[in-house]
């Protein structure tokens, strides 16, 4: 059987099978002693059939959340959606064979066989993108004031947003961004500002609102991070369990770790990815509220 044709099988086999649970658990929703309904954990969430999207700077940076989408998407069932803002040129060619015509080309087609296998619903921007070592990286306001002359990023969002309706939007940490990149936090940054704006009818551009249910940080809590003083500070709100399985045969785990092979140009990231895997059996979130907690994508960075 042809691997797309088999992953869609095993997702509405999957759905299919825990319809009857899921019925159940509507019916017992815990309520909060105001006689509020309490907020299910994510992966309950997503059984409720939660529109799925993830807004990052780079091709790659999917893995960090590829098991919580591998679930979404493959196993409930879910529209997803992956906004990425750059092309990757400032990243490595890792392929034997090199990166014609150019590394961002190269890139962008592994991104849109990544985003295949997933299910999921592309949109890839070309903003620009710090090129390596890490030591000569603009500071993240000065990178926004570079994508600004681009074209403005809250607006491409604001515009991505109300056209896919999410009702579940995960980035990264708004502070570090699980590896420290500017870019990351730049994207976490924007996202959640263009998830307010969204829902605000005073922001005109020709769509209806829409209010986003769920907004997740992604906290890099692996233990190797941790170890050399690297995770992302913090609380977390929430733990998912990557373990569960995306289809029949895979994992979320192992499915995430199979989409990084795709990343062809990223060999020496993605097989460290693969190699310390055990790190994402358990994926740290921290829920956040983009109504209320602002994040500023022109803040200067020190």
């Amino acid at each position: 059987m042809d691997r797309r044709d088999f992953l869609k099988t095993s997702a509405a086999a999957g759905a299919a099978a825990l319809l009857p649970s899921f019925l159940a658990s509507c019916a017992k929703a815990p309520i909060r002693p105001d006689g509020s309904p309490e907020p299910v954990p994510i992966d309950a969430f997503l059984q409720q059939g939660a529109r799925t999207m993830w807004i990052a700077a780079h091709p790659d940076d999917e893995c960090f959340a590829g098991t919580i989408m591998a679930r979404s998407r493959l196993y409930y069932g879910n529209p997803l959606y992956m906004l990425v803002m750059t092309q990757g040129d400032g990243g490595e060619c890792c392929r034997p064979e090199g990166c014609e015509p150019d590394l961002a080309t190269v890139r962008k087609a592994e991104m849109g066989r990544v985003a295949k296998l997933y299910g999921s619903e592309l949109q890839m921007e070309s903003y620009f993108n710090a090129k390596l070592p890490v030591s000569s990286f603009p500071k993240r306001h000065e990178i926004y004031k570079l994508w600004q002359d681009h074209k403005e990023p809250v607006d491409v969002t604001v515009e991505a947003i109300r056209r896919f309706k999410p009702d579940l939007v995960l980035t990264f940490t708004p502070d570090k961004g699980a590896t420290g990149h500017p870019e990351h936090q730049l994207a976490s940054r924007i996202a959640t500002t263009a998830i307010r704006l969204a829902n605000d009818p005073a922001y005109v551009n020709g769509q209806a609102t829409h209010k986003v249910t769920r907004t997740y940080n992604l906290v890099a809590k692996f233990w190797l991070l941790s170890l050399i003083g690297q995770g992302d500070p913090g609380p977390v709100t929430e733990v998912f369990d990557a373990t569960l399985p995306a289809t029949d045969g895979l994992s979320c785990l192992d499915f995430m770790a199979y989409a990084t092979e795709l990343h062809r140009t990223q060999a020496r990231d993605m097989g460290m990815v693969r190699r310390m895997k055990v790190g994402f059996q358990t994926l740290s979130l921290r829920q956040t509220d983009p109504f209320t907690q602002i994040f500023d994508p022109a803040e200067v960075a020190l």
